[in-house]
């Protein structure tokens, strides 16, 4: 059986940005936060029965770059 999903992670160009319409919507969006270990900002948005976590890397060379221009 499946449980309660805790989180989704989503690459983006920008997770301010992809977590703007769910602020409007009357979600709870989180600030964004550095994780300095992973290279990362990340910005999560709350939702009734989930989270979304947005990841956002600024280097044009990183994983999460090269996957996005894919």
């Amino acid at each position: 059986m499946l449980g309660r999903l805790n989180h989704v992670a989503i690459a983006v160009r920008d997770a301010r940005a992809a977590a703007a319409a769910y602020a409007v919507a009357g979600a709870e969006v989180s600030a964004p936060a550095a994780q300095p270990e992973h290279g990362v900002t990340t910005v999560f948005v709350t939702l009734p029965n989930t989270k979304l976590e947005f990841i956002e890397h600024p280097g044009e060379a990183s994983t999460i770059s090269q996957f996005l221009a894919r």
